[in-house]
């Protein structure tokens, strides 16, 4: 392997490694130096706690975080995030590039994703996350990641701008299960939608439901939208109801 495509292929490993796995021995060589080098002083990544050297100078052991440890950093992370918008009970945030466990967390979630079929892939989670953060560069619009007053994750909620129309986006609604029935979705929503129609002008927003997912749909009659139609969806083979909410 060449050394990004060690990265990569490291980087795969150590995301899906089950949290049981506290070692990991990496079998490099030394003749080159090359990937040794790389293994030992550059290559990083969040769940190593601590590079070993072995007597051996062909490899080189990883020693690994369980669960809880990661979990901690996530929350010492968290305390020094900056929030751009704020409800009761909610802080909003951005994305950022070094947030993709949060997002695996939450894109991965089979609980999330199960009105919306299967779970995304480690290859789709990266790509929406980069769509976050590119919408939010050009539109100045996201699903915004929420974490809640003691800077616990909960999910994420925002607006989805549409192609050629400034005026128009579609509004999106994530909550990790711990939160569920404790109405964070339900002033999630509300929070955006003041800030979509009251800061950036919006005219009308969209919202596509799953119809088995009952709350959403509560939430989004409760908020004044509309029925317009339905569409069929590929992922979860049925027909979705389309809404839509003016200002």
């Amino acid at each position: 392997m060449t050394v990004i495509e060690s990265k990569i292929a490291l980087n795969h490993l150590l995301d899906s490694l089950p949290w049981k796995c506290t070692e990991l021995l990496v079998v490099h060589g030394y003749h080159s130096h090359v990937l040794m080098d790389f293994v030992r002083k550059e290559y990083k990544h969040d769940r190593i706690k601590k590079i070993v050297y072995s007597l051996n100078p062909g490899d080189t052991t990883f020693l690994l975080k369980n669960k809880e440890e990661m979990q901690r950093k996530s929350v010492n992370k968290e305390n020094t995030r900056k929030y751009f918008m704020k409800s009761e009970n909610i802080q909003f945030s951005r994305w950022e590039k070094n947030d993709l466990l949060l997002a695996k967390r939450l894109w991965q979630n089979k609980e999330v994703y199960r009105y919306l079929a299967d779970v995304v892939s480690n290859d789709e989670v990266v790509s929406k996350l980069n769509e976050q953060i590119y919408n939010e560069s050009k539109y100045h619009v996201e699903c915004w990641p929420m974490f809640t007053n003691k800077h616990e994750f909960l999910g994420a909620c925002g607006l989805i701008p549409v192609k050629g129309n400034r005026k128009r986006y579609g509004i999106e609604v994530y909550v990790c299960p711990e939160y569920w029935n404790r109405g964070f979705g339900s002033e999630a929503i509300e929070r955006v939608l003041q800030y979509a129609f009251d800061y950036i002008d919006a005219n009308e927003i969209d919202a596509t439901n799953n119809p088995e997912n009952v709350y959403f749909g509560k939430i989004l009659a409760k908020n004044g939208f509309v029925m317009t139609d339905d569409s069929y969806n590929e992922r979860t083979k049925l027909f979705h109801p389309n809404f839509k909410l003016t200002k």
